[in-house]
C-alpha cells in the first residue's frame, strides 16, 4: 500500500529524478538517497508543507571499496562546486566514519540504514536505469506515512543508543515544524 505511493512521489519529484541525474554521472556504486531527505520529503506531502530539497541536506550513501579517503574527498568537493544547489551529505560506507561521527557503517547499504535512529528516517531509494527503483525500508513505510516516530532497536528503551534516540528528538525539534507528528519512546 505505501510502497506504491512512496514511489509514485519519488517518481514524480523533480529535485529527486536531477539529483539522481547528478549521482549517476558521478558513477557513485549503489548511491541511495536516503535518511532526512527522504523523510523531509515524505512528511511534507503527507501534510501539505511546501517542499524543496534545497533547503536542507542531501543524505546520499554509496557503496564503494576501491575508493581512497582523498578521492571520497574530491567527490565531495565535484558535487558541492559543479552542484551547488544542493547541500550533500555524501557518505561511502566503505569509509570508516570520521570526527564524531555518530554513524556506523556495515557492510552493506541496507544494514547501514537500518541502524538509523528513527524508523522514519531508515529508509533510502536507489535508482538504476534498468530495474528503475529500489526502495530500502528495513522497517517497512508505515511510520513515516503515518507519520510516526520510533526509535529502530538499537536506539529503543533500554538500549545503548537511546539516549543518541532523545537527542536527536531534542536538536531537531521536528514537532516545531510537523507538529502532525506522534512522537513514540
Amino acid at each position: 500500500m505505501y510502497k506504491k505511493k512512496f514511489l509514485d512521489i519519488i517518481s514524480h519529484d523533480p529535485e529527486i529524478n536531477e539529483i539522481f541525474k547528478i549521482l549517476e554521472k558521478m558513477h557513485l556504486p549503489e548511491a541511495t538517497i536516503c535518511g532526512g531527505t527522504i523523510r523531509n520529503l515524505i512528511w511534507n506531502k503527507q501534510t501539505g508543507h511546501q517542499s524543496s530539497l534545497k533547503l536542507g541536506d542531501i543524505d546520499v550513501y554509496y557503496k564503494n571499496s576501491n575508493q581512497s579517503y582523498e578521492n571520497f574527498l574530491m567527490t565531495k568537493e565535484i558535487l558541492a562546486q559543479n552542484h551547488s544547489l544542493y547541500l550533500w551529505n555524501i557518505k561511502n560506507i566503505c569509509l570508516p566514519a570520521r570526527h564524531l561521527s555518530h554513524r556506523r557503517f556495515y557492510d552493506s547499504i541496507e544494514k547501514t540504514i537500518a541502524d538509523f535512529p528513527e524508523t522514519a528516517t531508515s529508509v533510502g531509494v536507489q535508482k538504476s536505469r534498468l530495474n528503475g527503483y529500489h526502495v530500502i525500508a528495513p522497517y517497512g513505510l508505515a511510520d513515516l506515512f503515518e507519520l510516526q516516530v520510533s526509535p529502530t532497536p538499537n536506539y529503543a528503551v533500554g538500549q545503548a543508543g537511546h539516549q543518541r534516540y532523545q537527542q536527536r528528538l531534542t536538536n531537531k525539534a521536528w514537532q516545531t515544524r510537523w507538529p502532525e507528528l506522534t512522537i513514540n519512546d
